[in-house]
C-alpha cells in the first residue's frame, strides 16, 4: 500500500482494548484519527471533483449534452447486460430483419408478449444486428426503465436530441416539435432505425401519455420497432389506432425443450450442477411454465441448493407460474431475514423513484427502529442503532440476480430489473399504510431530520424509557458546494412528500423559488414538471399549478440549455398575465414577485412578446420571414443603430432606447452590407455595387465604379476618404476615392492568385488578405499608407482559415485560425502575427476547433470561441488563458466586444444555439443570458456594452435587452438634423 494512503499512530495498549471513555490517550488517538481521516477524505473528494471538471473540458464528444451522454451510456451498458437473458428465437429475429429491409413497409412494428418473456433482450439482439442488416443505417435504441427519469417523455426527448446530433440539426428545434414531426423532416439519404423497449411502462405522472406520439406512417428511410406488454392498456390503444395486423408481431412462447436448454446454460454459467432428482423437479416445473423469466428464477433458485436438500423443500420452493415462483422466493427470503428485515428493505427499494443507493439504504434502515429491533432479535446481536453493512451485503447477495444498477445522475442506484417482480412486490410490501410509512421515512432522510449528529429517540422496553441515539446519518444539503448539487435529494424528496398537505408542498417546493432554481439546475426542468403533474392529480383545477405547468413547458428548452434563466424566463412570460389578472394566481404572483426582485440582475426586454406567453396560442408571427437582415452600430453613438432590410430595399436608423425609427431610406437595390464613414454617411453594398448614402438627408451621393464579386463582395474603409475593395475577379485590391468613386491605386498579389478575404485595421494602416491559390495558403499584408506589400506570411503544412481573420485596431497584430493539412479532421490552432516584425507572436493550441475570434490590442486580450461551446480569454502579453467562459452548449460563431473591451456578446448566427450571452471580461462572469423560442435573425451590442439589440424573424421592430441594474447611456444629441427626425426618403438613384 502507498505510504501516503496510511495514517500511523503510537497508542499505548491498556486494558486489552481501546477505551476512550476511561483512557485519555485512547480518546486523543480517536479524536486525532477522526480529524485526519475527515481531512484526507475531503481532499480526495475535492480531487475527484477537480479531475471530473478537467475531464469535462477534454471530453471527446461534441454537441452532446452531459445528460444525453449519461443516457446513452446507461442504455448501452444495460443493452449489453441483456445478452445473458437472451434466448435465441430465429422466427422473431427473422421477422424483424424482414421488416427492416422492406422499404415498402412504412409503419412501425410492435413486438408484444406477456410479462416475463424477455422482450428487452430480443430488442437488444435487434440493436446488435442492425448494422449487419442495414450497413449504412443509424440505430437509436432506448429502454424506458433506464432513462434519466424512468419516463417515456424523457426517452422521446432523448431520442430527438440524439437525432439532432446525428443529422447536425440546430439545437433546440426538436424540442418544439413532436417526434412524429422530427422523423418526417429528416433527410432521406440514410436509414434511421429507432428501437424503444417498454412503451407501456408509463407512470400516471409521465408527461408523455397515450400513443398519439407514435407516427401513423413513416418515411421510407425510417424504421421503428417497439415492445409492449400484450395485456396492457397501451396495447389496447395501439390496436385501436393501428388496424393493420401486420404492424403487430406476437412473440411466441419458447418450447419446453428450449426452456430446458436455457436452464442448463444458466446453470453452467454459474458453474453449478444438479443431482438427477433435483433436475427432474426443475424440468417438471419448466414444462408447466416455459416463460423465460420463470426459467431464470428457477435457475437462480437452484444455484443455492446443496446436494442434501430434501425433496419436500425442493417441491415447496418451486412454483408453476411466474407469479407463484416470485412469491416462493419472497417466502424463502422472509424465512431467512425474519420480521421486518426483508420487508423493510423491499419497501425502500420499491418506493424510491429511480432506485436507491447503498449508502442511502443503510442510512434509512439505521433510522428504522422496527427494522433494527428485528435485526437484533434475529441475529442475536447486542441492540444496535446503526444498520451493520454486513446485513445488507448478505441480503444483497440473495437479491442480486433480480437487481440491476445504473447511474442516472452520477450516483450508482440499484433497482429491480423485471417488471413482474416489481408488480408482485408492490402488491405484497406496499399495500395499506406500509407504502406511506416508507415514503415518510425517506422524506425524513432527504430532509436531514436525523443528520448532523441529531439523536433520534428509541423506546427501550427493558429500561422503560426513551433513549436517544446518534444514527450517524449523512447530511442532505441542497448543495454540497457552489457547483455541486445534491441530485438525489432534489430528485426524490418531492416524491416522498405526498404525506404532507398539498398547501404545504406548494409552499415548500412547487412555489418555492429557491427550491425550483436548485432543482432545475441540479436535475432538469422535466423533473419539476413531473412534480407539478403529480400535484395536479390531487387538484386538477388548481389555477396556480396549471399556470406553473404551462410556463415550465414553454421555458423547458431554454432551461435545459441554461437553468440559470429561470428568473428571466418566468419574468418575461408572466409579465403581462400578472399585470392583467394576478389575483387569479396568488401563488404564481408571489413567485413572480420574487423573480422580479430588484436585487436580481438579468436581461430586461423592450417587448415582452419576445417569448411566448402562457394562456395564449402560438404568436401570429411568421418565423421563416426575415425582415431585418443586419444590424450595425455607430461608433460615436450609444443611442442609434442602423438596420438593413434586404428584401424591402430599405435602410432604417433606430433609436435603440425608444425602439423608434428616426430615418428611413427606401428604394435601394438589395442592400446587403455597409461600412460607416461617420454616423451620418455609409458605404452600402447594393446588389454588387458600392454606393455612398447620406442617411440624414436620404441622398445617394456617390456611386462607386465597378462591380463586386458575387460570392465574395469584400470591402472596408481605409479612412474617411477612401474605400479598400476586392476586385470582381478577386485578383486585385482597389483603393477608391469616396468623393468621386474613382480607383486611385491597384494592388495585385501575383499572377493567377485569387484572394478570399479582406481585413483592414481600424486605423487604416494595414490590409490583410488570404490567398487561396498558393499552397500552403499565405496571408498577404499591405502597408496602405505606402501602397506596398510588406509580408507574405506562411506556415509549413498549414493553411489559414481566413473566415476567422481579424486585425487589431492599431494594426499591431493580426490573428487567424490555421489548420494542419495532414488530415481533414485535424484541429485548428490560433496564430498571432506581430505586424511590426512579420513574425509569429503567439500560437495557441486549445485542443478544440476555434469557431470565432475577437481581439482588443488596447486591452491586451484575444477571445476565441471553441466548438465545444467554451470561450477562451487570452492575455495578449503573457499568452496565457485568463478565463474560460462556460455557458454555451454548442459552438458559436459571433463574438462582439464593447469599444472599451470590458464586455463581450456571444451568439450563434446559424441558429444551432438560440441563446445569447453577455460577459464581463474583467471578471470572466456571465452577466446575463437569454434563450429564445426561435432563432433570431441578427444581433448587435452597443459600443458601451450596455444594450443588446436583436432582429427577430417576422418582427418589424427591433428588440432591445439591457441589464436590469444598469442604466443605459442615452445620448442627449439628436441624430443629424433634429428637424428631419422620422423622415422617410425614397432614394433617387
Amino acid at each position: 500500500m502507498n505510504r501516503n494512503s496510511t495514517l500511523r499512530y503510537q497508542v499505548p495498549w491498556k486494558g486489552g482494548t481501546i477505551c476512550p471513555e476511561k483512557i485519555k490517550e485512547h480518546s486523543d488517538y480517536l479524536e486525532k484519527l477522526c480529524g485526519q481521516f475527515q481531512e484526507s477524505v475531503q481532499k480526495i473528494v475535492e480531487k475527484i471533483i477537480r479531475n471530473k471538471q478537467e475531464a469535462e473540458e477534454e471530453k471527446p464528444y461534441k454537441r452532446i449534452s452531459d445528460k444525453l451522454y449519461r443516457d446513452l451510456t446507461n442504455n448501452y451498458v444495460f443493452c449489453k447486460s441483456l445478452g445473458r437473458h437472451y434466448v435465441h428465437q430465429a422466427d422473431v429475429i427473422d421477422s424483424v430483419k424482414t421488416y427492416m429491409r422492406n422499404a415498402s413497409v412504412m409503419a412501425p412494428l410492435f413486438l408484444h408478449a406477456p410479462l416475463g418473456t424477455n422482450k428487452e433482450s430480443i430488442l437488444a439482439e435487434v440493436a446488435k444486428n442492425c448494422s449487419a442488416w442495414l450497413p449504412s443505417s443509424v440505430c437509436v435504441f432506448r429502454f424506458v426503465k433506464v432513462s434519466q427519469a424512468c419516463s417515456l417523455g424523457d426517452v422521446l426527448r432523448s431520442i430527438c436530441e440524439q437525432i439532432a446530433v446525428i443529422y447536425n440539426l440546430p439545437k433546440g428545434w426538436q424540442q418544439k416539435e413532436s417526434i412524429k414531426e422530427v422523423i418526417m423532416r429528416l433527410p432521406s439519404e440514410q436509414t434511421l432505425v429507432i428501437l424503444v423497449s417498454g412503451i407501456d411502462e408509463v407512470g400516471s405522472h409521465d408527461d408523455a401519455q397515450g400513443v398519439d406520439w407514435i407516427p401513423d406512417a413513416l418515411p421510407p428511410n425510417v424504421k421503428v420497432v417497439m415492445t409492449v406488454e400484450r395485456d396492457s392498456s397501451c396495447m389496447a390503444e395501439l390496436q385501436n389506432r393501428f388496424t393493420d395486423s401486420s404492424c403487430f408481431y406476437a412473440i411466441p412462447s419458447i418450447t419446453p425443450e428450449i426452456a430446458e436448454r436455457m436452464f442448463s446454460d444458466l446453470l453452467k454459467a454459474n458453474c453449478r450442477t444438479l443431482a438427477d432428482n433435483q433436475r427432474d423437479f426443475i424440468y417438471s416445473a419448466v414444462r408447466k411454465c416455459s416463460v423465460p423469466l420463470h426459467v431464470e428464477l428457477l435457475a437462480n433458485l437452484a444455484c443455492d441448493w446443496t446436494s442434501d436438500v430434501s425433496a419436500d423443500e425442493i417441491a415447496h420452493s418451486l412454483g408453476t407460474t411466474v407469479d407463484e415462483q416470485i412469491e416462493r422466493i419472497f417466502e424463502k427470503l422472509q424465512n431467512i431475514f425474519k420480521g421486518k428485515i426483508f420487508s423493510q428493505v423491499m419497501g425502500y427499494l420499491l418506493c424510491a423513484r429511480h432506485g436507491i443507493s447503498y449508502s442511502e439504504l443503510l442510512d434509512t434502515l439505521s433510522c428504522d427502529d422496527g427494522f433494527l429491533d428485528d435485526l437484533s432479535e434475529t441475529f442475536h446481536l447486542k441492540p444496535v442503532r446503526r444498520c451493520p453493512p454486513i446485513v445488507w451485503i448478505q441480503l444483497f447477495h440473495k437479491l442480486r440476480p433480480y437487481l440491476y444498477s445504473y447511474k442516472p445522475n452520477g450516483t450508482v442506484l440499484i433497482n429491480f430489473e423485471q417488471t413482474s417482480i416489481i408488480t408482485k412486490a408492490n402488491a405484497k410490501f406496499m399495500a395499506d399504510s406500509h407504502g406511506q410509512q416508507f415514503h415518510k421515512s425517506l422524506f425524513d432522510f432527504y430532509d436531514g431530520r436525523w443528520a448532523n449528529e441529531k439523536k433520534k429517540p428509541h423506546s427501550s422496553a427493558a429500561e422503560g424509557i426513551d433513549i436517544q441515539h446518534d444514527r450517524h446519518v449523512i447530511s442532505q444539503p441542497v448543495k454540497y458546494s457552489c457547483a455541486v448539487y445534491n441530485c438525489r435529494k432534489l430528485t426524490e424528496q418531492t416524491l416522498h412528500a405526498a404525506h404532507l398537505p398539498l398547501a404545504e408542498r406548494k409552499e415548500n417546493f412547487l412555489f418555492n423559488l429557491d427550491w425550483l432554481s436548485a432543482k432545475v439546475e441540479g436535475t432538469d426542468v422535466y423533473q419539476v414538471i413531473h412534480d407539478v403533474l403529480m400535484a395536479l392529480t390531487e387538484e386538477a383545477d388548481d389555477a396556480d399549478l396549471q399556470l406553473l405547468l404551462e410556463v415550465l413547458r414553454l421555458s423547458s428548452a431554454a432551461l435545459e440549455d441554461d437553468p440559470s434563466q429561470l428568473y428571466v424566463q418566468f419574468s418575461i412570460r408572466l409579465k403581462i398575465i400578472m399585470s392583467e389578472s394576478a389575483d387569479q394566481y396568488p401563488c404564481m404572483k408571489k413567485l413572480y414577485d420574487k423573480c422580479t426582485d430588484d436585487s436580481l440582475d438579468y436581461f430586461e426586454p423592450s417587448s415582452y412578446e419576445c417569448l411566448q406567453r402562457p394562456r395564449t396560442t402560438d404568436n401570429d408571427v411568421d418565423v421563416t420571414n426575415t425582415i431585418i437582415t443586419k444590424l450595425f452600430r455607430l461608433k460615436g453613438s450609444n443611442t442609434y443603430m442602423v438596420s438593413l432590410l434586404y428584401e424591402r430595399g430599405e435602410i432604417k436608423v433606430w433609436d435603440i432606447h425608444t425602439q423608434t425609427v428616426t430615418r428611413t431610406l427606401r428604394g435601394l437595390n438589395c442592400p446587403l452590407d455597409t461600412r460607416f464613414i461617420d454616423d451620418l454617411k455609409g458605404v452600402v453594398l447594393c446588389n454588387r455595387e458600392l454606393k455612398i448614402y447620406n442617411l440624414d438627408t436620404g441622398e445617394m451621393e456617390v456611386k462607386i465604379k465597378g462591380i463586386m464579386n458575387q460570392r465574395m463582395p469584400y470591402y472596408e474603409l481605409h479612412d474617411q476618404n477612401h474605400v479598400v475593395a476586392l476586385s470582381r475577379n478577386r485578383m486585385y485590391i482597389y483603393i477608391i476615392q469616396i468623393s468621386t468613386g474613382d480607383t486611385l491605386s491597384t494592388f495585385k498579389a501575383g499572377e493567377d492568385r485569387f484572394l478570399n478575404s479582406l481585413a483592414v485595421s481600424s486605423n487604416g494602416h494595414f490590409l490583410v488578405c488570404g490567398d487561396e491559390t498558393q499552397k500552403p495558403t499565405p496571408l498577404l499584408v499591405w502597408d496602405l499608407n505606402n501602397r506596398k506589400l510588406i509580408y507574405d506570411l506562411r506556415i509549413n503544412n498549414h493553411e489559414f482559415q481566413t473566415k476567422m481573420l481579424t486585425v487589431s485596431s492599431d494594426g499591431h497584430f493580426v490573428v487567424c485560425a490555421c489548420k494542419e493539412v495532414i488530415s481533414d479532421d485535424a484541429i485548428n490552432n490560433v496564430v498571432i502575427y506581430d505586424l511590426t516584425t512579420g513574425t509569429v507572436f503567439k500560437k495557441w493550441k486549445p485542443g478544440f476547433n476555434t469557431t470565432a475570434i475577437a481581439i482588443s490590442s488596447e486591452d491586451d486580450w484575444v477571445t476565441t470561441a471553441l466548438d465545444n461551446g467554451n470561450i477562451l480569454l487570452w492575455d495578449l502579453t503573457t499568452g496565457t488563458c485568463k478565463f474560460i467562459l462556460k455557458g454555451h452548449k454548442s459552438s458559436i460563431d459571433k463574438l462582439i466586444a464593447s469599444t472599451d473591451g470590458s464586455r463581450l456578446l456571444s451568439f450563434d448566427s446559424t441558429g444551432f444555439d438560440r441563446s445569447l450571452r453577455l460577459w464581463d471580461l474583467n471578471t470572466g462572469a456571465c452577466l446575463a443570458s437569454l434563450t429564445f423560442d426561435d432563432p433570431f435573425s441578427n444581433c448587435q451590442l452597443s459600443p458601451d456594452g450596455s444594450t443588446v439589440v436583436l432582429a427577430l424573424p417576422g418582427w418589424e421592430n427591433i428588440l432591445t435587452l439591457h441589464l436590469r441594474k444598469a442604466t443605459p447611456s442615452v445620448s442627449a444629441h439628436a441624430y443629424g438634423d433634429e428637424e428631419r427626425a422620422g423622415n422617410v426618403y425614397t432614394v433617387d438613384e
